[in-house]
């Protein structure tokens, strides 16, 4: 299935996974107001620094800056 994916979609499954929690994360950051720590929690991301690593790295900017934005 993961190469089925792949081949039609052009991303991993994994990545399709991430894309989706990020987007819900910019969601939620938006428009709750949640603590980051809880809103990784609800997305996926039980480790807060690792959350914020990827969100840096999707976005170039933290998600308390997106937030404050």
């Amino acid at each position: 299935m993961s190469k089925y994916i792949k081949e039609n979609i052009g991303k991993t499954f994994q990545e399709l996974v991430k894309n989706a929690r990020m987007k819900k994360a910019k969601t939620m950051l938006k428009y709750g107001n949640m603590s980051v720590e809880t809103i990784a929690e609800q997305v996926g991301y039980p480790n807060v620094e690792h959350f914020n690593r990827l969100f840096k790295k999707e976005y170039n900017i933290t998600p308390k800056e997106f937030r404050n934005k």
